[in-house]
């Protein structure tokens, strides 16, 4: 009789070698059943044992793993079968034991088979056909147990892992804090818990699709991974939030410096298949034991610091920063109802920053910006209210304002020029304002504009309006409508922060664009970067090609200004040309710039 052939090990099992251990006092019986071992289709590596006390030697100092052993129950020094317990605490119970024995019935193979024995051989019609048998049917099980000890560690993985990322969950997230909190109790040892949420994450979704958004939470979550130690805890607790739990964070100083070093972790673009995305993040971090020293307390904290972050004060806020003595947050409606009633007392201002030509210092024109000094709590930063501004009804007369006041300054300076009382030889000012993509949908948007433009005087060429690249994105039929509309009349377009969000060439060619401004973030590190210097590089190719001037915003900087030259780069704009300043120091700033260059 031919014995059946051997499986191959199942993959991802440890078995590489079968070995095998003989227990039996009997010498003859014990070189009988190594020789049919030996006639096994497979090698197998054979120890022998003629004893209990010789077994439990070979189990405990060999280094081998056996994956069988062939078990005599009558041995000199007791009964084989209290060998088992021991079996199995030092080889595991994938072990495959099989019972050789010269006597018993029945009833006595049952009994051995409740006790876990695989199979029950009689030495009396031992044969080599019957142990290759049992050595088959040993392999089959050994794959089988494998098999489903994997299903359990899959389904355990799953059940404590996000099933996209493969992140720590919400479950194993929350366990981790709440053991930390009463090792803190008894040892003192502190640590950041960190809430962490992307900035456009919705956007990317509803403007590009779930694949997209879901290929940049894997993105993200590898960043976040491999910039912690091993003993941290990275974790997704749902949609696009993040939670990190940072050991031996001993001080509000470190922990503001390791919620900074998240905040730019994400603001660095993400490659994802031709589409470059550039997201950010807002982190709220609140410190055990400072802020708390139980779970719910130090989540409830962090997480409110978050909100906080996202509103604008700042993109890593520590729970402390939060209180009201030290804050100056107003809540939305609040800030909307004193917003209104500083638009009705003329309060608002618009200080304005030039773009030169980085060549020889001509001025090519400004950006107006909306400034806002709140009778109680001072300035409030531009973020602050014009994102509360962005979704509410207020955007259209806060647009309409915009554009009576900067363009009635606009038309004082022509005047000044027109009388060659304007310093620095400007002929024909021009103004950039910022414009929401919401006002693109409003139907008498153009006439309104040029209706202000007539009023003062000024000709569209004079004046350009500025969109970010999701205002093209998230409706393009009616923005290119409108653009087009705007263009006719002579009214330029600028793509304000470009690769800050959705970077694509593409939409480009679509639009009647006359400028591209390349986001602050790409200049401000460049020459530390080799992507930003690569995408300023192809910018400069592109925006030649097309006859679109490109400006690079946050010229901070001499060496950042002749950087930008030798790259092609010839207009730029930032704080190491001039910060914004108020109309009225406009023909001032003016004069020392014609004398210095």
């Amino acid at each position: 009789m031919t014995p059946l052939r051997a499986p191959s090990p199942p993959t991802g099992s440890t078995l590489e070698e079968i070995h095998a251990l003989v227990v039996d006092d009997d010498d003859v019986d014990r070189e009988r059943l190594a020789r049919m071992l030996r006639r096994y289709r497979l090698p197998i590596h054979i120890a022998e044992a003629s004893s209990k006390s010789g077994a439990l030697s070979e189990l405990r100092e060999r280094k081998v793993r056996f994956s069988f052993i062939f078990l005599d129950f009558k041995l000199d020094d007791g009964d084989g079968r209290e060998l088992l317990p021991d079996i199995w605490e030092s080889v595991g119970a994938d072990c495959v034991v099989v019972a050789v024995t010269g006597g018993g019935s029945e009833k006595t193979a049952a009994d051995a088979i409740k006790l876990g024995i695989h199979e029950y051989l009689s030495k009396l019609d031992l044969s080599a056909d019957k142990v290759s048998s049992a050595i088959d049917e040993g392999l089959n099980w050994i794959q089988v147990q494998a098999r489903l000890r994997q299903a359990e560690q899959d389904l355990l993985h799953k059940s404590l892992h996000d099933a996209l990322t493969d992140l720590p969950n919400r479950h194993v997230f929350f366990d981790r804090l709440e053991q930390l909190c009463m090792i803190h109790r008894r040892k003192a040892d502190p640590f950041a818990v960190l809430m962490l949420d992307l900035d456009r994450f919705k956007e990317v979704n509803d403007l590009m699709g779930h694949a997209v958004g879901d290929r940049l939470l894997v993105e993200v979550a590898r960043r976040l991974e491999d910039s912690v130690r091993e003993a941290d805890t990275v974790a997704r607790l749902g949609g696009d939030e993040f939670a990190m739990i940072l050991h031996g964070v001993h001080s509000l100083e470190v922990a503001q410096a390791l919620g900074l070093k998240v905040v730019r972790l994400l603001e660095q673009p993400f490659a994802l298949q031709g589409d470059v995305l550039k997201v950010g993040a807002s982190v709220g971090i609140a410190l055990c034991p400072q802020h708390g020293q139980d779970p719910n307390t130090l989540l409830s904290r962090a997480d409110n610091a978050m909100y906080r972050a996202k509103k604008g004060l700042d993109k890593a806020v520590i729970y402390d920063a939060l209180e009201p003595k030290s804050s100056n947050f107003m809540d939305r409606m609040t800030l909307l109802g004193d917003l209104e009633l500083a638009l009705d007392r003329g309060e608002l201002q618009w200080h304005w920053q030039p773009k030169i030509d980085l060549r020889d210092g001509r001025v090519l024109g400004f950006e107006a910006l909306a400034r806002w000094q709140h009778r109680k709590f001072g300035p409030i930063a531009p973020d602050v209210f014009i994102a509360a501004v962005e979704p509410s009804t207020l955007l259209p007369r806060f647009t309409m304002e915009t554009f009576e006041r900067v363009l009635a300054q606009l038309a004082q300076l022509t005047t000044l020029a027109q009388a060659a009382a304007l310093p620095g030889g400007t002929d024909v000012p021009r103004v950039a304002i910022n414009l929401s993509a919401r006002m693109l949908e409003h139907a008498d948007f153009v006439e309104q504009l040029l209706a202000v433009l007539q009023r003062h005087g000024l000709q569209p060429e004079q004046l350009t309006l500025e969109l970010t690249e999701t205002a093209l994105i998230a409706n393009p039929v009616q923005a290119r409508r409108v653009i087009d509309a705007l263009a006719a009349e002579g009214i330029a377009l600028s793509i304000d922060d470009f690769g800050a969000g959705f970077t694509s060439f593409g939409y480009l060619r679509e639009f009647a664009i006359k400028e591209i401004k390349i986001d602050k973030s790409y200049i401000i590190t460049l020459g530390q970067n080799q992507f930003d210097l690569s995408l300023v590089t192809s910018l400069v190719v592109f925006c030649r090609a097309l006859d679109i001037r490109l400006v690079a915003e946050g010229v901070e900087n001499a060496d950042c200004w002749q950087r930008l030259l030798d790259l092609g780069c010839h207009c730029g704009q930032g704080y190491g040309i001039s910060r914004p300043m108020p109309f009225a120091d406009l023909p001032g700033w003016l004069e020392r710039w014609q004398q210095r260059h």
